[in-house]
């Protein structure tokens, strides 16, 4: 699977767009029945306004009294004062309707990404994610502005006119209705097998483009250490032009279907006016009725002129909701509420645990059993795809197993909650993805609402708080994105300070010292040490330094435990793995 595209969905339909759109209409029933309740009213009032003018140009033309002429002004003013009121009030509760459709749309998406599996994420460039979420906020409005206030109302101005005009001008009448059924099916066959698909894969072009900007933007410092600027601006040449060449067709096709839906509407008017010019050879019609043609042609073809690029940008606009509706289709980590698991001591037991990452099928596990007590201090060793980063990812519900049990504290982790799950577990991770805020919220992040003390104890014990002291914000300091404005060693220290201030039962330790000078590492392993005191800890390390004094080290080699073990034992073990790699390092370091 491509990494810039979530996996093949089912292609959907304007019906699936519209039943997406209408559900969320559906939140507020009171304010969607009275904006099409006035809608209705002021198309028909509008319909109604040809009727109103001729019946004023005839008490004129009758030469009637006054009374009677100011009659007639009064309701065809009153009718156009109706219309515009209705209108305008329209768009007053329109706005409120809308705002709050997108709000409520873009947190539902936010709150379903954070419940999706690490597979997808794994899968999925997260610039593409951003296009989706940034295009669907602005295309449910273009959507439901198309149909609530756009073709809604054009439908009931045609009707409306066609019902008067059937009343004066029968035959007439007919004709428009025939010639209006061809004007819709041109119409659609333009958008709908022309210009709309065009615009769809305009839309997929932008997800692809945004998706290779943010990769390529993201990997700056990477491209600038190799001396690949040239290779990726080559390459982001070939994005924009095959991004242009899609805009180009486009907009050309969406052009050429507009300059036939002009020639339309011109044989519409040829229709109406030659029409009335007949019933007025006939004696059938007067000045007063070609009046009433004009003037509901303005009208209608003011509505229908729109058809075109209605249908357009609706259907525009649907394209641009798929990649949000598939979003929200992707499937969660756990389809229904689960009870909270207890978790005090951190008893880890894996029974029988079988597991192959999706989309491989070598597994990672086959059958591996082991029992790490709570309180114990145990070291994860071995080479490379040895098991031991998916062993904690699989601790932290990451990934679903396909056989077995992962128990903590006798519970099986899979049968509760994820949030109570991650909420006893505290990572130091590898490399430590901070987030564009403080140094303060950035430390406080697993325990928001801790005081300044308690942020600053942690800060000691981490090694960290002189450095923060020297910055002219201190605390205060903005880390910049990813914590791109601290060294690998500082963005580390921040991130234990982070796990001391969390205290929680369960540490995982993920090379918590690798990005650490050598003095730095002695001056932090007293931390460590008080750190790791008291709660089940988990250590992924090369360096050892920070494994020796490990209660029991556990030697992974394809997907088993082979070896097991304090450090003193294990080294005594003639050709043992723990033994040879102890051998081989330097520096500190176990070679891979």
């Amino acid at each position: 699977m491509s990494a810039s595209t979530m996996s093949k969905k089912p292609s959907l339909s304007f019906f699936d767009v519209f039943q997406f759109a209408l559900n969320y209409w559906l939140r507020q029933p009171k304010k969607l029945c009275l904006i099409l309740v006035m809608v209705l009213t002021a198309a028909l009032v509008e319909s109604y306004l040809p009727n109103a003018l001729a019946s004023f140009l005839t008490v004129v033309q009758q030469n009637q009294d006054n009374d009677a002429i100011l009659y007639r002004l009064g309701i065809f003013i009153g009718a156009y004062l109706t219309e515009a009121i209705l209108f305008s009030t329209v768009y007053l509760i329109y706005n409120s309707f809308e705002t709050n459709l997108f709000k409520s749309l873009v947190d539902d998406v936010f709150e379903h990404i954070y419940r999706l599996p690490e597979k997808f994420f794994a899968n999925t460039f997260t610039g593409s994610i951003i296009s989706k979420v940034n295009r669907a906020r602005t295309k449910i409005e273009v959507f439901e502005d198309q149909i609530l206030v756009r073709i809604f109302p054009t439908v009931v101005v045609l009707l409306g006119s066609i019902f008067f005009l059937t009343l004066k001008f029968p035959m007439l009448a007919l004709l428009i209705v025939g010639y209006l059924i061809i004007f819709v099916v041109i119409s659609s066959y333009l958008v709908f097998k022309v210009s709309g698909p065009a615009q769809g894969l305009y839309a997929d072009t932008q997800d692809h483009f945004n998706a290779h900007l943010a990769d390529s933007i993201s990997g700056v410092t990477s491209t600038k250490s190799f001396a690949q600027e040239k290779y990726e601006f080559s390459r982001f040449l070939d994005v924009t032009s095959h991004l242009r060449e899609k805009n180009v067709r486009a907009y050309h096709l969406g052009n050429m279907a507009g300059f036939i839906q002009r020639l339309l509407l011109a044989g519409m008017l040829v229709i109406l006016m030659g029409g009335g010019v007949w019933y007025l050879f006939q004696g059938k019609a007067n000045v007063e009725s070609m009046a009433y043609l004009a003037f509901a042609y303005t009208i209608m073809q003011s509505y229908i002129r729109e058809v075109g690029e209605n249908i357009k940008n609706l259907l525009t606009s649907s394209y641009d909701l798929h990649g949000v509706i598939q979003l929200l289709r992707e499937k969660p980590e756990v389809d229904k509420p689960l009870p909270d698991l207890k978790i005090k001591n951190g008893k880890i037991e894996f029974n029988h645990v079988e597991f192959t990452y999706p989309g491989k099928k070598k597994p990672i596990f086959k059958d591996l059993s082991v029992t790490i007590q709570a309180g114990e201090r145990i070291a994860l060793v071995g080479h490379s795809g040895g098991g031991k980063t998916s062993f904690v990812r699989l601790l932290q519900c990451l990934y679903s197993i396909q056989k077995g049990q992962i128990l903590i504290d006798e519970q099986d982790i899979y049968l509760g909650s994820r949030q109570s799950l991650r909420s006893a577990i505290a990572l130091v991770p590898q490399d430590p993805i901070l987030f564009h805020r403080s140094l303060r919220e950035n430390i406080a992040y697993a325990k928001p609402n801790a005081t300044d003390a308690e942020i600053h104890s942690a800060a000691q014990q981490a090694h960290i708080e002189d450095f923060i002291l020297s910055l002219p914000q201190q605390y205060e300091t903005l880390v910049g994105e990813r914590g791109i404005k601290l060294s690998g060693g500082e963005r580390q220290r921040i991130a234990i300070a982070r796990a001391i201030l969390s205290d929680r039962p369960i540490l995982i330790l993920d090379e918590a010292t690798s990005s650490l000078d050598s003095e730095s590492e002695r001056a932090i392993q007293d931390a460590l040490h008080t750190l790791t005191h008291g709660r089940t800890s988990i250590i992924i390390a090369h360096r050892l330094s920070t494994i020796l004094d490990a209660n029991r080290i556990l030697v992974f080699e394809s997907g088993n435990i082979v070896e097991s073990g304090t450090h003193e034992q294990l080294i005594k073990i003639e050709n043992g793995i723990y033994a040879n790699l102890f051998k081989l390092q330097s520096g500190g370091f176990i070679a891979e």
